[in-house]
């Protein structure tokens, strides 16, 4: 099957729309040239790379809430493509790390969804990367987006059958960043000041190499004879270089004149701030661009990026993948993190002991998080006797009153003596 068939089999939610349906709004023309292309940029790959390593490690699941608290994960097609196979060339790992890739490089990432063209079962998840994405509306109202692809084929597909994730949304109504392009511009001019003051450098380093001086040759030779003076002031130079000697002889015919080279190197400091305006524009810290983070530096990371994108992931994959009614019956897809394989060693004893002892955590799962393998029987979860349900608190606090013997002296007070 190729990649374009997946677009034949997409799920019955309205009937798309035909060609004379008018512009909505504007087309997202994503950047497609390399000078205006972001990761070009070695320091912006990095900077995606940490976000999409570390956002591909959210595990999403199907399951079912009340008040806030997971009941139980659902069972299903659904549940299989988001825990194992979201498609037939991706892990779930691959699939969330190329969604936010291309969320971070055009501000916008698309999800198609596959169903059974008989069962309308959902059989696969799709990312797609467009070169441009027209916003249309038909005569009813309903919205549609036209792709365009690298092999100028374009596909017509109702909006609300499509997982839409954006960043920078607000200028447009539909599209992040500012609608007509996917604006980032700003990084831009950071990124193109960058690759000069780099280019600079090289430049500078190449003049180090070029020629030191020039041989001066007192008369007038011809072509034969120069190219024999050269041999000779070669073999010179060679010798005197292989015998540890610092000095080249020279006879009365050949002077040497040396040439003064000084290239301006740019400091450090002003390469560090270049790098530093770049990696704050994705939010990431140097720490976690130089994969040398610690606790609270990761925590700081994960609540100032990675969590909103599992919220946006969360909201987007429930809205498009489930019906109002399922989702009114407290039906969601969420994706989880392990926020606690990032801690230290004391800070995960110390979790381990608190939630153990309310019953959240497994034997299995607490010797997981501090990288021990399973044992059996380890699934059992334990809960210390010293926590109490509040609405029986009081049944608790009344029941040694209740259970305890009488005193012989309230027996003779019972029987009047």
């Amino acid at each position: 099957m190729g990649l374009f068939d997946i677009f034949k089999r997409k799920k019955k939610v309205v009937a798309p729309i035909e060609y004379d349906a008018r512009l909505f709004k504007s087309t997202l023309n994503l950047f497609t040239d390399f000078g205006d292309n972001i990761n070009a940029s070695d320091i912006v790959k990095i900077c995606i790379d940490r976000i999409a390593t570390h956002s591909a490690k959210l595990k999403p699941r199907y399951v079912k809430t009340q008040d806030d608290k997971t009941v139980q994960e659902k069972k299903g097609d659904l549940s299989y493509l988001l825990k194992f196979q979201p498609n037939p060339l991706m892990s779930p790992y691959d699939f969330i790390y190329r969604v936010v890739t291309l969320l971070y490089l055009n501000n916008n990432a698309f999800i198609y969804p596959v169903y059974d063209p008989l069962t309308y079962e959902l059989t696969e998840l799709w990312p797609l990367k467009p070169n441009s994405v027209e916003a249309l509306k038909d005569e009813s109202g309903a919205l549609f987006l036209r792709f365009y692809f690298t092999d100028k084929k374009a596909f017509t597909l109702p909006y609300e059958s499509l997982i839409h994730l954006r960043r920078f949304y607000g200028t447009n109504d539909i599209f992040g960043g500012s609608g007509a392009i996917s604006d980032h511009s700003a990084l831009l001019k950071t990124i193109k000041i960058n690759d000069s003051v780099l280019q600079g450098l090289d430049n500078a380093i190449r003049t180090s190499f070029q020629i030191k001086g020039l041989l001066k040759i007192n008369g007038m030779l011809n072509e034969k004879d120069k190219n024999a003076q050269k041999a000779e002031f070669e073999r010179a130079l060679k010798d005197s270089t292989g015998d540890g000697s610092s000095i080249i002889p020279v006879d009365l015919k050949a002077d040497y004149v040396p040439l003064t080279v000084d290239p301006k190197l740019v400091d450090s400091t002003t390469l560090t701030f270049l790098q530093k305006k770049i990696i704050t524009y994705f939010g990431v810290s140097d720490a976690i661009f130089d994969n040398k983070f610690n606790e609270n530096e990761y925590n700081a990371f994960y609540e100032g990026v990675i969590e909103g994108i599992a919220i946006a992931l969360s909201e987007a994959f429930s809205k498009a993948l489930l019906t109002r009614n399922q989702l009114e019956k407290g039906e969601q897809i969420i994706f989880y993190s392990e926020r606690l394989q990032y801690a230290s060693w004391n800070t995960k004893v110390q979790a381990i002991e608190k939630l153990m002892g309310l019953g959240i955590l497994s034997l299995n799962e607490s010797r997981a998080l501090l990288g021990f393998e399973p044992i059996e029987g380890g699934n059992k979860r334990l809960q210390s006797l010293n926590y109490v349900d509040a609405d029986k608190a009081n049944d608790y606090q009344l029941e040694p009153i209740i259970l305890q013997p009488k005193k012989k002296e309230d027996d003779k007070d019972d029987k009047g003596n």
